[in-house]
Parts: C-alpha cells; sequence; structure tokens
C-alpha cells in the first residue's frame, strides 16, 4: 500500500485538472481514477481530512448514475472516517438515508430514516423536504407538514446583467452574470443610485473595450504571476501555459461576480470583476476598475475591497 498523504494530494491535483475549462476528462475518467488511487493509499487516508471530501465527491458521483451497490460501498467508507465519528447517529443515519432515497433504494431509506427519528424525531423535518415528505407519508401518525412551497418573500433575486460579448470569448452557458451593489462599507445591499446605474449602463454599453482593456493588463502582468506560482513544467500546461495574445485566456478564465461600489469619481462607480482561473482555483481572480482603466490585479478580493478604488479616488 502507498503513502496515504502522496494519494491523496495526487487526486485533488486530479480533480483540478478535472474542473478546468480545456479539460476533455469525463466523470467516467474522475470514478476510474479516484476509485484506483483508493485502493492503492493505505489506511491512513481515513486520517485525513481532505480524504472524507473525496468519499463524498465519489457518493455523489454514484448518485449522478443511479449506482446504489457502489454509492453504499463508499457511504460505509464515509462511516469509517473521523468525521462521520463526530457527528450523532442521528445526523449519520439521515445522511446515509438521504443518499439511499437519491440513488432510488427507498426501502433501505426509510430504515435510515427510522433510526434517525428514533434518537430524535423533530430533526429530519428540519432537513431536506424530499426526505422528510417521504418519511412523513410512512409514519403510522403522520405529522401535519407546513407549505413546502417557496413563500414569496423567501426568494432570492438576483441581480443579473447582460453581457453578450463576455459570453462569447469566455464561451460560457449563460449570457447572463451576476452583479453586487456594495455601501460604502463593502456590505451588499438592494437599492441602486443613479452612479450605480450610470455603472451598469456603461458596462453594457463598452462590455467589450472593457473587456480587452481588462485582458490586456492581465497579459502584461501574466509572466509575474507565472513567477510567483511557479508551477513545475509538467503541471504548468494544464494550469498555467504560456500565452502571447488575450484570446488564449479564454481557457483559462470565467467570469463569476461584478461587485459595482459605493466609490464614485464623476458620477461613475469604480467596478470589481470576480473571475474563476485555472491557475489558483481557490482564490480567484480580482480586479477593480473605474470605467475602462484597471486601477488593481490580485486575488479575488480585490474585486469587492475597495481599498485599491479609494486610493486612486484619493490621489486624482
Amino acid at each position: 500500500m502507498a503513502n496515504a498523504p502522496e494519494i491523496i494530494a495526487e487526486i485533488d491535483n486530479y480533480l483540478d485538472k478535472y474542473a478546468l475549462k480545456k479539460s476533455t476528462l469525463t466523470p467516467k475518467d474522475l470514478i476510474d481514477y479516484i476509485e484506483e488511487k483508493w485502493y492503492q493509499a493505505n489506511d491512513e487516508k481515513y486520517e485525513i481530512h481532505q480524504a472524507s471530501i473525496f468519499i463524498g465527491r465519489m457518493i455523489n458521483e454514484y448518485i449522478k448514475l443511479n449506482d446504489y451497490n457502489n454509492m453504499k460501498r463508499w457511504l460505509d467508507m464515509m462511516n469509517l472516517h473521523p468525521l462521520s465519528q463526530k457527528h450523532p447517529d442521528y445526523i449519520n443515519n439521515y445522511y446515509n438515508g438521504e443518499c439511499c432515497l437519491e440513488c432510488g433504494n427507498e426501502e433501505k431509506a426509510l430504515e435510515y430514516f427510522h433510526l434517525c427519528h428514533k434518537e430524535n424525531p423533530e430533526y429530519i423535518f428540519t432537513r431536506a423536504p424530499f426526505c422528510f415528505e417521504f418519511f412523513n407519508k410512512h409514519l403510522e401518525n403522520p405529522k401535519e407538514l407546513p407549505d413546502t412551497e417557496q413563500d414569496d418573500n423567501d426568494y432570492i433575486d438576483y441581480n443579473t446583467i447582460i453581457l453578450k460579448d463576455w459570453q462569447l470569448f469566455f464561451n460560457e452557458k449563460e449570457e447572463t452574470i451576476e452583479y453586487v451593489i456594495l455601501d460604502d462599507d463593502s456590505d451588499e445591499i438592494e437599492e441602486h443610485s443613479v452612479e450605480h446605474n450610470n455603472g451598469i449602463q456603461y458596462l453594457q454599453n463598452n462590455q467589450t473595450v472593457i473587456l480587452e482593456s481588462i485582458l490586456s493588463d492581465l497579459l502584461n502582468k501574466y509572466p509575474n504571476l507565472q513567477e510567483i506560482y511557479d508551477y513545475p513544467q509538467d503541471e504548468k500546461e494544464d494550469f498555467m501555459p504560456d500565452i502571447s495574445e488575450i484570446k488564449d485566456f479564454a481557457d483559462l478564465l470565467s467570469p463569476s461576480t461584478i461587485y459595482i461600489t459605493s466609490v464614485f469619481k464623476d458620477n461613475n462607480p469604480y467596478i470589481g470583476y470576480m473571475f474563476s482561473c485555472s491557475w489558483d482555483q481557490e482564490h480567484g481572480l480580482g480586479i477593480m476598475t473605474y470605467k475602462n482603466q484597471v486601477i488593481e490585479i490580485g486575488g479575488a478580493d480585490t474585486a469587492f475591497s475597495t481599498w485599491s478604488a479609494e486610493e486612486d479616488l484619493n490621489k486624482n
């Protein structure tokens, strides 16, 4: 059996490659790889926190395939991990039941739900509606359930902006991107001021110019970022390859959220852009701008931390 920490690190790296936009790996490739590597690792793997995440991933992959036997095999492995042993039995039994129900085994799901309910009669009714509604139908004395239809007041209406040129460049499925309005303290607010609307309108009318400006500045800084991340040669091509044109960023970036700040200049806001990026999937990429001028490039927090915008405003 191989050294577990090394194997877990290899699986983690493979998952990063699997998540890349340009990846051609299939769910079957993912399952086969983790199955093989998991078998190679010694039992120390059950002491590693990251391993519990991989177990959960495999459970979900087999649920998608409606493969109960393999799902249950990984579910049993989850119960060997110390993380599961820290939870009360009713939580573990609920989770097992939910997974079984999602995988189509109602009989086994009901068995776990009864165990959960016996120890904590209320817990299951605080969880997923499809689970407690299924379980309630099988009780000798069914509980009167509240209406589970979503209340209009609970509906979260995300602000979105249509940036067709961005969608085409990044080859995204959605043409809309979520945007967030930030107040003076960088907290999210609903109300749009005139200045905020000016920024949104400017972005819609100048989306191509803004994108070219962002990517041009990023292209200039990219060699320095390569030095900072210092990927080994055998991984560099996957995560941070050498590029010479801004079009090469299309496979490395995806826009995620736009932040319209309350730092204003000439009645227009500074705007931050957050991207997921291949070279830092954990922290992402953030860029602060004013109109089509790039102010700061950094981690994802650069998109919503307004210090760079305030600094730029004060020096002008």
